[in-house]
């Protein structure tokens, strides 16, 4: 018990050091590591204080593995050791060559002439116990390795024979729960020095593939090939709702691993990804240059630990009650995928080594119980926050009186102000505002709509996408079809072309979506509950409460009718007349916009209940 209260106090005293930035503490047995590998190193240089945090970090997870051991749990864990590599290792330049890192047997490989030893590990699979970098697996476990890897590899390979023999004849022995957990992750498998033969595909389609062709040497990317194939073929426009999801998947999958065949991968591999899925913080991957995802969820972790620290000063210096204490805290922890993401990450897996099952490429069993059951996943979700999208309602006056549509600077307009007026007046999905070209414009028996249309550069959600809307009286009085004329006569194809495309899927609103975040946190009007598409449900929900017809409503908000008699039979529907009626049922207040081609001389009332 001395010795746990020993390395508490330890491990508390890092923990503040990282919260307030003092490294007095580490300072010492810094300087004298720099010193015996021969850098230079000066205390006030940036470098050298990242290499403190690094350090401390580091001495945070030696005394908590000091403190599991003492009560008596033992883990494997090379998170540290993969660390070392890590960015800071060269923060410093050196006048002589680094001394090789250690051999450890469970850490790399230990090769000896030709032979190769290569130990795995399993990582937990309760989100209470959400793995870090310690659930990151063996270097060995990787075709493709990462740079801290190669670098380790690199300094224990150089070494001379004799060197690399006595050394790991001077290793110590692995614990004996770590021989069992050796000997069952060194399965017959296929050699990692086997060349692997990619055969998924071509010119045209980076995903064509012939399943027939594929067996258990073919390397997970062929595979996931195969599967968007089947897709494909089972689900028409898949690609549009699907391929970047899965896309994401894919691309988890392969950092964690490698391209490894598909027979390598066993039941225990898949219960890691689905650990390490649970540990990514919600925000990740959101840059095309981002970060690898060891590294995030390390950073997520050293910064959770001190906002949690930070927190829990301030509950005790300001004695705050439960409830506040309570939030506090929950303010403190950085929010992680939420259950309903990983488990579309975790159906895209499982999929995919079914189908390679199938196929007599891997077994059944390596997907046993990966996927979370209906009750599981209900549980799982009940622990979290309620983030169910909400329509703007009366909150909708608050966004329309920001700055962007009430106080412009000059003619030039904000890029929100036409995407979030179009959505809330017609129940446009943000992809397809944002597509808007002028020929998307048109009048028919006198009513001016959009034609909500595929073309080249446009992307719809699926074919009830496709459909024709009446164009609100609010709209044209700020002087939407002004400015179509306007593009048209100046032979501007899309309406707003100063959007650009994301990297990550080529959409519009990929990057459109973090401009109207952006702008709702710095206007004060920011929920995360309600967001753009809420404006697309909030014209539904007006709809429903005018009570609009159901097969109306799906027509205009472009979802599938799934019903034989109005869609064969009535595939037009009603009127555009009626439709119009609909339409401008909806009541908005446009009293305080300012647009630069609407005439207020000319403006007849604003809001008129065209229904009761």
């Amino acid at each position: 018990a001395a010795a746990i209260r020993i390395h508490e106090a330890t491990r508390d005293s890092l923990r503040a050091a990282l919260v307030y930035n003092a490294y007095d503490a580490i300072h010492a047995p810094v300087e004298r590591t720099l010193y015996r590998l021969g850098i230079n190193s000066d205390p006030g240089d940036d470098g050298y204080l990242r290499l403190a945090r690094r350090c401390a970090r580091a001495l945070i997870e030696v005394a908590e593995e000091n403190i599991r051991r003492e009560q008596g749990i033992y883990m494997q864990d090379t998170r540290i050791a993969g660390s070392a590599g890590g960015q800071d290792a060269k923060l410093f330049a050196t006048s002589r060559p680094l001394p090789s890192l250690p051999n450890h047997p469970d850490q790399f490989p230990a090769r000896i002439g030709d032979a190769e030893t290569a130990v795995s590990m399993s990582a937990p699979t309760s989100r209470s116990a959400r793995p870090s970098a310690s659930a990151r697996p063996a270097p060995s476990d990787f075709d493709e390795p990462s740079s801290w890897q190669e670098q380790a590899c690199a300094a224990h390979h150089a070494r001379p024979k004799e060197e690399l023999r006595s050394s790991s004849s001077a290793a110590p022995p692995p614990a004996p729960a770590r021989e069992k957990t050796a000997t069952a992750h060194i399965p017959d498998k296929p050699s990692a020095h086997v060349p692997v033969i990619r055969r998924a595909g071509t010119p045209d389609d980076p995903y064509a593939v012939d399943v027939t062709m594929l067996d258990g040497n073919s390397p997970f990317s062929d595979w996931f090939a195969a599967a968007v194939t089947q897709k494909r073929e089972d689900t028409p426009n898949w690609d549009t709702g699907s391929l970047g999801n899965w896309k994401s998947t894919k691309k988890l999958v392969i950092e964690v691993f490698g391209d490894r065949p598909i027979s390598w991968f066993e039941r225990h591999h898949l219960l890691e990804f689905k650990s390490l899925l649970q540990a990514i913080p919600r925000n990740h991957h959101k840059s095309s240059e981002a970060q690898g995802i060891y590294q995030i969820i390390d950073e997520t972790d050293v910064e959770e630990t001190r906002q949690i620290a930070l927190a829990e000063n301030e509950i005790e210096f300001c004695q705050l009650n439960r409830g506040d204490a309570e939030q506090r805290l929950a303010r403190a922890r950085v929010p992680r995928l939420a259950i309903n993401t990983v488990y579309r990450h975790l159906q895209a897996v499982q999929f995919i080594f079914r189908l390679a099952a199938d196929h007599a490429a891997t077994t059944h069993a390596v997907t046993r119980k990966v996927l979370w059951t209906k009750s599981q996943k209900d549980a799982l979700r009940k622990e979290e926050k309620n983030m169910s999208r909400l329509a703007w309602g009366d909150k909708l006056p608050d966004l329309l009186n920001t700055t962007a549509f009430v106080s412009p600077a000059g003619d030039e307009l904000h890029a929100v102000f036409w995407p979030v007026l179009i959505a809330a007046h017609a129940g446009l999905r943000m992809e397809e505002v944002l597509q808007l070209k002028t020929d998307d414009f048109d009048t028919i028996d006198g009513i001016r709509v959009f034609r909500i249309q595929s073309g080249e550069g446009q992307h719809l959600k699926s074919p009830a996408a496709e459909r024709i809307i009446p164009i609100h009286r609010n709209l044209l009085e700020l002087g939407l079809w002004k400015m179509v004329e306007e593009c048209r006569a100046k032979g501007q194809e899309w309406l707003f072309p100063n959007i650009a495309r994301c990297a990550a899927k080529g959409r519009l609103s990929g990057t459109f979506t973090k401009v109207f975040t952006h702008y709702r946190i710095t206007e004060g009007v920011y929920d995360p509950r309600r967001d753009f598409h809420s404006l697309r449900t909030h014209f539904n929900v007006t709809l429903k409460r005018r009570k609009c017809p159901l097969d109306i409503r799906k027509r205009l908000i472009g979802h599938e009718l799934r019903d034989v008699t109005e869609e064969h039979y009535d595939p037009e529907g009603v009127p555009i007349a009626e439709f119009n009626e609909w339409v401008q049922s909806i009541e908005i207040d446009i009293s305080k916009i300012v647009s630069p081609w609407r005439t207020p001389a000319s403006l007849p009332e604003n809001v008129v209940a065209l229904r009761g």
